[in-house]
């Protein structure tokens, strides 16, 4: 039987591949699979061609009326189309002549025996159904060997969203046990996988997966089968694709040159945002020229033009609780310094972070617009100061980094329409409200690196420090308060009107300017969260490698956690 199932093969000329039925061809497809290693390179080549062709056949050749599908709602059905046309991929429905597969692991077609040209990179060299169609094992053109679920190849192929990016149905969960793998081809060299599945009622559905997709998941949802394939990987948490920048930080002095950017240029270019985001984990400080000043320096346009650059290279700016403004403003006037000591400009501030009396410092990136007056100002890096803490003053280190302090404050500088009120006028009712957080000065992340720096000593509050630690903390925060404003370590820099500095509120700390004399001064501020600032880095590293890779286009880059996203959006990473 084998010979003549061979024999009758070889003889289908490719001319006619309407001489085989689908039947035929499913019943052909199994025996190649029993034939591949009895049968010569080229009798394998010449089986494969000639399937390939009485496949495309079939797919044009009148078939028996499927039968009717189970009862389902018109909600369903549409949800089931859109599905489909979203993977660009026709779904067939198996005929009644049609015989199962075999229930045995069954070897497919491999992108080398398909062509003569090798496998592209990252592709799929060769893949199998085993297990009765529970899984699919795939081979990379790297060597690695993985074996994955078949019921999870259905459940997260990008064919379930819709165009709003959800899921199409909340009740295809419960169908995943109803489909069964019966086949899994490379295609285009590998660059693509064909899964097919026998669904309920003897339908077939069918998935096109892009292979670098499959590549990046394989680690995390696969069993590694041999020692090219990379151990099991966890996710723990949401991560981030700038957990790598974090990692290659490198600490600065003085003596940092400050990255400058131009803001008509960033606000034109993604891939100059892409740079900038990745300046502000390291050295987490940027100056951007070319901002322009403001119409009118009253209080609601005066920040007109930070507000713009803002939205177009990042989003909003974080809102604050009262003010009426989702910036505030500073000037060296008398009437501005009532509001407080953070805006009077002739009190000295000592070097600090912003939103230190914020529950887990909100503020990621702070942005302070120059929109009227040329001062200098002065910055420090907060992750030099610890890393020389840790390597000089190891006991003060561990200090910093495990006792709590408190810094809170009750905001009473604003009115209840949001407007600026003086803290000296009892005549103008304030809109209170209360704000505590309680951390180490030096916080560390899971992996024990330097996470962020909380600093301000005006803000500092009274802190409930251990009795037994109370001597020894406080000379550590003395030593750290010394080392934020030594000169080995502070940057001095122009700041001209008309420009932007943005800086990393986790890392890096600012003093108060030094106004010359007679120089009229109004200053811009505002924030924007790390949860923004992170997701805004994921969308331009998403539209960066479809721009290099078409075919990785959302489909294949959205709703995929950050730790398999960066092995798609940075290949090099394992």
């Amino acid at each position: 039987q084998v010979v003549l199932a061979r024999d009758f093969v070889c003889s289908v000329p490719c001319t006619s591949p309407h001489r085989l039925s689908s039947a035929s061809s499913c019943g052909v497809l199994a025996i190649v699979g029993m034939l591949r290693h009895d049968a010569t390179r080229r009798l394998t080549r010449r089986a494969a061609s000639a399937l390939t062709s009485c496949r495309g056949a079939s797919a044009v050749t009148a078939a028996p009326p499927a039968p009717a599908p189970p009862t389902s709602t018109p909600h369903s059905s549409q949800a089931q189309q859109r599905r489909h046309m979203l993977n660009a991929v026709t779904t067939t429905t198996s005929t009644a002549s049609a015989p199962p597969l075999p229930a045995m692991s069954m070897p497919l077609r491999s992108a080398t025996d398909e062509m003569e040209l090798g496998t592209v990179e990252f592709g799929v060299a060769r893949s199998t159904v085993v297990n009765g169609g529970r899984q699919v094992q795939l081979e990379f053109a790297d060597g690695s060997q993985y074996e994955l679920h078949g019921s999870w190849l259905k459940d997260a192929s990008p064919a379930n969203r819709g165009p709003d990016f959800y899921r199409t149905s909340a009740a295809d969960v419960w169908k995943l046990r109803d489909f069964t793998v019966t086949g899994a081809t490379p295609l285009n060299r590998g660059e693509q996988v064909e899964v097919t599945y026998d669904g309920p009622a003897g339908h077939t559905h069918i998935d096109v997966f892009e292979s670098r997709w499959l590549r990046a998941f394989a680690p995390f949802v696969g069993k590694p089968l041999n020692h090219h394939s990379s151990p099991t990987a966890t996710l723990k948490g949401s991560g981030s694709l700038m957990e790598r920048l974090m990692r290659n930080r490198k600490p600065w002095r003085s003596d940092v040159e400050m990255p400058v950017f131009d803001a008509t240029a960033l606000c034109e270019s993604e891939d100059l945002q892409v740079e900038w985001l990745e300046r502000m984990v390291d050295p987490g400080i940027a100056i951007i020229t070319g901002m322009g000043v403001p119409g009118s320096l009253e209080r609601e346009l005066a920040g007109a033009p930070m507000e713009r650059v803002v939205k177009e290279i990042m989003g909003k700016l974080n809102q604050h609780p009262v003010r009426s403004t989702n910036y505030g403003v500073m000037r060296k006037t008398a009437e501005s310094a009532t509001q407080g000591a953070d805006y009077d400009m002739s009190n000295p501030l000592s070097m600090h972070t912003d939103h230190s009396v914020y529950h887990g410092t909100p503020g990621f990136l702070q942005f302070l617009y120059q929109a009227e007056g040329s001062v200098q100002s002065k910055v420090c890096d907060g992750y030099a100061l610890a890393e020389y803490v840790k390597a000089h003053h190891p006991r003060a280190y561990e200090l910093l980094t495990t006792v709590d302090i408190t810094h809170s404050s009750r905001n009473t500088l604003y009115t209840r329409e949001g407007a600026p009120r003086s803290v000296y006028d009892a005549a103008t009712a304030p809109c209170p409200f209360e704000l505590v957080h309680t951390h180490p000065v030096i916080q560390l992340d899971s992996q024990g690196r330097v996470d962020k720096v909380v600093q301000s000593e005006t803000k500092r509050g009274a802190c409930a420090l251990p009795f037994d630690l109370y001597d020894e903390f406080m000379e550590a925060y003395e030593l750290w308060t010394q080392l934020c404003e030594d000169a080995r370590f502070v940057k001095e820099f122009d700041w001209p009107e008309g420009t932007m500095i943005v800086t990393n509120n986790h890392r890096t700390l600012h003093g108060r300017a030094t106004v010359p004399p007679g120089m009229a001064r109004t200053m811009v501020f505002g924030y924007v969260n790390k949860v923004l600032v992170e997701n805004r880095y994921r969308l331009l590293r998403q539209n960066q490698t479809e721009r290099s890779a078409p075919s990785l286009d959302s489909r294949w880059l959205t709703r995929v956690p950050n730790q398999v996203l960066e092995r798609m959006v940075s290949p090099a990473v394992e």
